[in-house]
């Protein structure tokens, strides 16, 4: 039968013959709808507070997880010893304090998402995360304190401490900061002709190295000083890549190295004579950091999209070993007291340490999601 509505639409009614079916269809349905409303309500609160994956796979370190809530109750073990490992769990949002003399995480601080590089200057932990400005730590007191605004000249990503300053860089707008933590101001803002996607600083401040995707440049930046007497900065520049991340310079500082990401090359500089000596070609997925070890004979390269953490002889030029660690992995560190690195296996959510004699694991530290940057703490 048809009938109209009230814009005049025509609506189909279906008359049910047996009208004794219809209260157990309406009681039946009602029924249903109840029972799945409270498996709902029940499980909700659990599915939300499932871990995330932590296998071997990409997508278990990577994204999945959520950053804890920065004002979190710190997690400690015990105190912060003498000299630590300083680890960013960059899914997490926290800082990891690791003893490298047991390889035991010692504290665990949030510290906002995507936490990605950082630097201590001996007491305090200078973090890039989702939080405004640079987040500080006091990494003895194993707290959060407050952060430091840098605000006027935009967004930072490379973080590095060197003598008494911390140094920002601040890629999109080609700029490097450099902030006092004992006057608690910036003192000195360095413009470049590229970013600064990464930072390496001499202990004695007066050269830095960077290497930028938007200007697809390499740059060596020196300070000078002119027969006036008057101080200002000179750079030595070098053709990049669309995207240059991963940059290293040898222990006696004579070599530097800087991986053209999609190139799929390593510029490698003579730091003396300003002058590139040499281009390595390799293959690989995805690859944007390397480090040289302590003893400056290899060169340690990360494999995102793979499995193994690669080994070049420095000598040669050649790469000699993989070392399989089972996921992709990103952050590099080398241990200044011990013939060690660690690995951050991103992929994985795990730290791998490596003996870099005998090129061989020898400790994984698990559940870390998506581990990265990381820093040596040692109190001045």
């Amino acid at each position: 039968m048809n009938i109209l509505d009230s814009t005049g639409q025509s609506l189909e009614v279906v008359f049910i013959t047996n009208p004794i079916q219809i209260p157990v269809m309406i009681k039946s349905s009602c029924f249903l709808i109840l029972l799945i409303t409270l498996v709902l309500l029940e499980v909700q609160p659990l599915l939300a507070q499932v871990p995330p994956s932590g296998g071997s796979g990409k997508s278990g370190g990577q994204g999945e997880s959520r950053a804890v809530d920065p004002d979190s109750p710190v997690v400690s073990f015990g105190p912060t010893p003498r000299q630590a490992l300083l680890v960013g769990e960059k899914a997490a949002g926290r800082l990891v304090i690791i003893d490298p003399e047991t390889l035991e995480v010692v504290a665990r601080i949030p510290a906002g998402g995507n936490l990605h590089e950082l630097a201590t200057d001996g007491r305090y932990v200078y973090i890039g995360s989702n939080l405004p400005g640079i987040t500080v730590v006091d990494a003895v007191a194993q707290k959060r304190i407050e952060p430091i605004d840098i605000s006027a000249f935009g967004d930072r990503h490379a973080i590095t401490f060197a003598g008494s300053h911390l140094y920002v860089g601040h890629e999109t707008n080609r700029l490097i900061s450099r902030y006092d933590p004992v006057t608690k101001t910036f003192d000195e803002v360095i413009g470049l002709p590229g970013g600064s996607h990464m930072l390496i600083v001499t202990p004695d401040e007066q050269r830095i190295f960077t290497a930028s995707s938007n200007g697809s440049l390499i740059s060596i930046v020196d300070r000078i000083t002119n027969a006036s007497g008057k101080k200002n900065f000179g750079f030595t520049n070098f053709p990049g890549d669309t995207r240059m991340e991963g940059m290293a310079l040898s222990p006696d500082g004579n070599e530097f190295w800087a991986i053209h990401m999609h190139a799929k090359e390593i510029s490698i500089i003579n730091v003396a004579e300003k002058k590139l000596v040499s281009t390595i070609s390799f293959e690989g997925g995805l690859n944007n950091r390397i480090k040289f070890t302590k003893d400056g004979k290899y060169v340690l390269m990360n494999e995102l999209l793979g499995n193994e953490l690669r080994v070049w002889d420095v000598a040669t030029r050649k790469e000699v070993k993989r070392i399989d660690v089972g996921a992709g992995g990103e952050g590099i560190f080398i241990d200044p007291v011990r013939p060690r690195a660690y690995y951050a296996v991103s992929a994985g959510n795990k730290l791998v340490v490596i003996d870099t004699n005998t090129m061989t694991v020898i400790k994984e530290i698990p559940d870390l999601q998506n581990p990265d940057g990381m820093a040596w703490f040692s109190p001045k």
